[in-house]
């Protein structure tokens, strides 16, 4: 709160805290704008929304009960045992009884950095 003076408007519409001299133009405000996914959910050039996928560490009882059974199931590989079920949008991998990942195709997460990336030689 700014007592014993009013807040200057700015061109851009912010207030500003400074009390402008007599005989000075008003601040000038720059800034950048972001576009910015509709929600978390969507991947900047996808098509599609991600579909609901289960969260890490659901057991693969409550992913049936919740989800339903998959299109296919692997065999246990490695140690410890990694387990891939397969659904129509997106495949799920475990680890033991427990959800590892959930991978959808096609919905590639957005790289970041990307102007820190080196060419290939």
């Amino acid at each position: 709160m700014i007592s014993g003076a009013a807040c200057a408007q700015s061109n851009s519409g912010y207030a500003d805290d400074r009390i402008p001299d007599a005989g000075t133009s008003q601040t000038q405000t720059r800034g950048t704008v972001l576009d910015m996914p509709a929600d978390e959910n969507t991947v900047q050039g996808a098509a599609t929304p991600r579909p609901d996928t289960p969260p890490r560490g659901m057991t693969k009882a409550r992913v049936e009960a919740r989800y339903g059974a998959p299109l296919s199931k692997s065999q246990p590989v490695g140690q410890p045992p990694i387990t891939r079920w397969d659904y129509p949008d997106y495949r799920l991998y475990f680890e033991y009884d427990h959800v590892l990942h959930a991978v959808v195709p096609d919905h590639f997460e957005p790289v970041t950095h990307s102007d820190e990336l080196q060419p290939a030689n």
